[in-house]
């Protein structure tokens, strides 16, 4: 009797770096600034920080590149456009909470 075996395609982010990740993260943040562009943060769970960005309206066929960033870099792009919660689910919340009273 032959097996038959159905695979589904394993999708992985790869980094510019050429890291390679899988598809779960410990958290995922997208943002649209004021020029229509997407900024994307996954948090790993080894709490490594990797960042992508679009604009939807003229990149329709350009390839999405994610690169490692450290976690001050996601703070920079990211903090300031993030809710106390959604901020609290990428960083640590007491330092969440000293950087939203210092900003």
């Amino acid at each position: 009797m032959p097996a038959n075996f159905t695979t589904s395609p394993t999708v992985t982010l790869k980094t510019t770096c050429g890291k390679s990740f899988g598809s779960l993260f410990k958290a995922i943040k997208m943002m649209r600034d004021e020029q229509h562009n997407f900024h994307v943060v996954y948090k790993t769970f080894t709490d490594e920080f990797i960042y992508s960005f679009c604009n939807p309206f003229l990149d329709a066929d350009a390839e999405n590149t994610y690169q490692l960033i450290s976690e001050d870099m996601a703070k920079h792009i990211f903090l300031h456009r993030l809710s106390q919660e959604n901020a609290s689910e990428l960083f640590s919340t007491a330092e969440v909470s000293r950087l939203s009273v210092v900003s």
